[in-house]
């Protein structure tokens, strides 16, 4: 077992046994990831943090169940999953920015480049939850396919089938917009 298992084990533990210091660590080393999968997942900034938040009060309470520090990534992008999608499920909607207000807040100098940001944005929000998860977890957070098999609770073959179909539906989501997305490269 390497060291950083071992340090991310000795937390867990220590978390388990109620040291608030150890569960604010395991928290501080992991919101990026959580709010990351979540924002893919729901496309709305200030949502995202709000349901950050709600992941790790569920994580907090049900720490005890972490048997295996190999399976705690896995097991809190679950639980972050499942927020998400409980999310969704209620409110069924999904956000968009306007480009004025964009080219308002940024000015002239970044309005391509988030313009280019928005189109993807907006190509993933037409995807099915599944492979907005599949395409966060592997391009966004940049898990190898077993990490993200773990995750998803799906074998490592079905993830790179998933993966490769995910990214056929995003490329047909962004017919029309090539010469935008390549312009300034």
């Amino acid at each position: 077992m390497d060291s950083t298992r071992t340090e991310l084990w000795s937390l867990i533990k220590r978390a388990q046994d109620g040291d608030e210091h150890c569960m604010s660590e395991l928290i501080t080393i992991h919101k990026g990831l959580v709010f990351t999968l979540i924002y893919r997942m729901i496309n709305d900034y200030d949502m995202s943090h709000d349901l950050t938040q709600d992941t790790f009060i569920r994580v907090v309470i049900n720490i005890r169940k972490v048997k295996n520090e190999k399976h705690f990534m896995a097991w809190m992008c679950t639980i972050a999953r499942n927020v998400a999608r409980d999310y969704l499920r209620k409110f069924k909607r999904q956000a968009t920015i306007s480009l004025e207000e964009i080219g308002e807040s940024l000015g002239r100098s970044g309005i391509e480049s988030t313009r280019r940001q928005v189109i993807i944005q907006d190509a993933l929000c037409r995807l099915n939850e599944r492979d907005r998860a599949l395409l966060a977890l592997s391009y966004f957070q940049g898990f190898n396919l077993s990490e993200v098999a773990k995750i998803m609770n799906i074998s490592e073959k079905s993830i790179k089938v998933a993966l490769f179909r995910a990214r056929q539906r995003l490329r047909k989501e962004l017919i029309g917009y090539e010469k935008e997305l390549l312009s300034a490269y």
